[in-house]
């Protein structure tokens, strides 16, 4: 899934900034790991304090505890931080994601994780419902969490230069729809180890009707995936009468994003109706935000903050009771099947509300101290030189720059 986000990243980049995109997703993954294996995993998965946060199992020994093994869960809170290193991309200092990194790794993703996964914290054992929060891999703790801290940071950041001219949005278009292309469905494929393996974190004793599960697991995955990605294709072609790529990737990530909230309490004619909502709400919210003034080059914020909310909010709608029953042990179901319907859909709004503060609380604190210190964005030099160009040495593909160099006269 790294290698997708890195690969979707640089390819919607400009060739100025790729060497800046590739170092700091490299950073991403390594402080990321440092900080989960000394707090991150201990806050997440530790043994309770007041039903908050974790308070033990400080630098993992990378031993497994009640089915969460440290390197699975490690790729979590990772995807959490690639998620809004999208939304920061072309503008912004290599000294904001190290500190962001840290920030979500040790304050934001495991505290929300605890709340979410702990059988004995607040949300799980202290709201007097029969129902439990439903987020299956995610949709919550990774996407929601990843989209709306990207968001909250493009915001205070500010546009790109040339982004939006006299209130009309112009499109900056990438130097690599390749990469994007391929980097989609290697993210597509390394989803299928995010959301089937969740499965036998829920099922730990295995056997056919793990199995089972899993199979199901990823039919809905696939067919929410599909569904959005040509629904988003569609809808963009009758808006704009050409046909996007980059529309259909994000689609088809928007699918994955919403899915995985879900995809394990879901039937697939469930899974199908996710999918075109998913397709359908990240091509409004990627308009949206362009009316806003808010440039966020990957369209991250619109596909993972806003399918996030969606996957999450499905579940109090259309999960099965006899799926949440096998994977969770509660006798709740979405409204549509009556069974504490309106108790699940409850729980689903109070997780969802509650991850989306503490989230936006940590974020409004991290990027408006950096911004205070000036230390978010680039200035108006190195933005327009490129930002490789003046802080790392020199392009990303010095023998196109040659070649160019070389048409001009006097060269």
């Amino acid at each position: 899934m790294q290698i997708g986000f890195v690969s979707a990243e640089s390819g919607q980049g400009r060739a100025k900034n790729v060497r800046n995109i590739l170092l700091k997703n490299s950073v991403n993954i390594m402080l990321c790991a440092i900080c989960w294996w000394a707090v991150g995993y201990a806050f997440a998965y530790g043994n309770s304090g007041g039903g908050f946060i974790g308070t033990s199992r400080f630098f993992s020994d990378g031993e497994s505890f009640g089915s969460k093994p440290w390197f699975f869960t490690w790729t979590f809170c990772l995807s959490c931080v690639t998620i809004a290193s999208g939304c920061l991309a072309e503008r912004t200092h290599l000294f904001v994601y190290p500190v962001y990194t840290a920030v979500v790794s040790i304050a934001v993703h495991p505290v929300i994780a605890h709340w979410v996964w702990a059988p004995d914290s607040w949300l799980n054992s202290m709201t007097g419902s029969p129902c439990r929060f439903l987020d299956f891999a995610g949709g919550a703790v990774v996407h929601t969490v990843g989209g709306l801290t990207g968001l909250i940071g493009a915001m205070l950041c500010g546009p790109r230069l040339g982004r939006f001219e006299d209130g009309v949005g112009k499109d900056i278009p990438g130097h690599d729809v390749s990469s994007v292309s391929l980097g989609s469905l290697m993210l597509w494929f390394g989803w299928y180890g995010f959301n089937c393996g969740s499965t036998y974190i829920y099922m730990a004793q295995g056997g056919s009707e793990a199995s089972a599960a899993v199979s199901r697991v990823a039919l809905n995955m696939t067919l929410c995936a599909s569904v959005a990605g040509m629904t988003s294709l569609v809808v963009s072609s009758i808006q704009t009468g050409t046909f996007d790529l980059a529309v259909c990737c994000n689609g088809l990530m928007a699918g994955l994003s919403a899915s995985t909230s879900n995809v394990g309490f879901l039937t697939p004619w469930a899974a199908c109706i996710t999918g075109a909502l998913a397709g359908l709400l990240y091509v409004g919210i990627s308009r949206l935000l362009v009316r806003m003034g808010v440039d966020d080059p990957l369209d991250s914020s619109a596909i993972h903050c806003g399918s996030g909310i969606l996957g999450v909010l499905v579940s109090g709608f259309l999960a099965r009771p006899s799926y949440v029953m096998q994977m969770v042990g509660c006798n709740c179901g979405g409204v549509v099947y009556a069974t504490n319907g309106g108790m699940q859909l409850g729980m689903q709004l109070l997780g969802l509300s509650c991850s989306m503060v503490w989230t936006a609380m940590w974020a409004l604190l991290t990027f408006g101290i950096l911004k205070k210190l000036q230390l978010l964005r680039v200035d108006q030099q190195t933005e327009l030189a490129g930002i490789d160009n003046m802080e790392h040495g020199g392009p990303a593909y010095p023998e196109f720059l040659q070649r160019v160099q070389s048409t001009r006269p006097g060269y």
